[in-house]
């Protein structure tokens, strides 16, 4: 059977002479498909180029955010050694502010013995009371007031040891936190974490103090480590290649609780990484303030 032709005529009104084009259905057919493909990988590029430009803002983001934070601890690790300082000295000297209006005695004018008649002055004025009763009331004041500072300051250095502040590994950032698309099936997929690429073997260390709670496999996350840092902070460390700490075992920041690796469902060695406020995963960048 012949091949079925589609001829299109052109007859331009300038010349004399026209143009011819024929073209069988087939070739028809696969110039519309080859069009639409184009198109759509277009579409795909642009909307790729457009991800991508978004990460890269919002990073840059983090990273102001995360240098911001680390000026505040450093201002308030200053404040706390000046209170400290200033807690110590007042120990060792007599208050030099006054009492509550409950603890002074304002003597009526003309007294014989009195400052104010020696001198002429007259009228009311403050004075420390010398009887043993009111200087024992004064010393618990103070020590009162000292121990306030002194439970505050120790629970800023439990706020402060308790908080994931580094990074847990260094390496190159490849996923962040939020909506991704799964690098296995290709699905949308919530990411809880940060995956973190990095030598098999490179040392994971633990973010801040705590008690490891879990240690073994964990599903997809592999060899899988959780520590509980306490006033609400958990963390979380998938895929690791080792794992160099126990069940109960308390650690301190810093200290390598691991290595990286690739178990579990992984494309490659890298650390998941998450961090757990209150029971809710959030995300870890705005708890790392050494790195990225």
């Amino acid at each position: 059977m012949a091949q079925r032709l589609n001829t299109v005529i052109v007859v331009p009104h300038s010349q004399a002479k026209f143009f011819k084009f024929s073209f069988s259905t087939r070739a028809l057919i696969l110039t519309a498909i080859g069009c639409a493909l184009v198109i759509l990988l277009s579409v795909l590029a642009i909307s790729f180029t457009g991800g991508a430009i978004t990460r890269r803002s919002e990073v840059r983001l983090l990273r102001s955010q995360n240098k911001q934070l680390a000026a505040v601890n450093e201002r308030l690790a200053k404040t706390i050694s000046e209170v400290q300082a200033g807690s110590t000295s007042s120990r060792s000297r007599r208050p030099s502010w006054r009492l509550p209006p409950a603890w002074r005695r304002r003597p009526s004018r003309g007294q014989p013995g009195r400052p104010a008649d020696r001198f002429g002055t007259g009228g009311d004025y403050d004075r420390v009371p010398e009887t043993p009763e009111v200087l024992r009331i004064q010393g618990d004041w103070i020590a009162g007031q000292l121990a306030e500072v002194e439970k505050a300051l120790a629970h800023r250095e439990q706020v402060w040891a308790a908080t994931p502040s580094i990074a847990p590994v260094m390496g190159l950032m490849t996923d962040g936190f939020g909506g991704r698309r799964d690098p296995v099936n290709g699905r949308h997929a919530f990411h809880r974490g940060l995956d973190i690429s990095a030598r098999r073997g490179t040392p994971v260390i633990a973010p801040a103090d705590g008690v490891v709670v879990f240690t073994g496999r964990d599903g997809d996350l592999g060899r899988t480590i959780r520590i509980a840092h306490g006033l609400g902070y958990n963390t979380v460390y998938g895929h690791l290649d080792t794992i160099s700490v126990e069940p109960g075992k308390e650690v301190r920041r810093g200290e390598r609780i691991g290595a990286v690796g690739s178990s579990g469902r992984s494309t490659g060695p890298h650390l998941h990484y998450e961090v757990h406020e209150g029971g809710e995963a959030v995300n870890p960048l705005y708890y790392i303030l050494d790195a990225y």
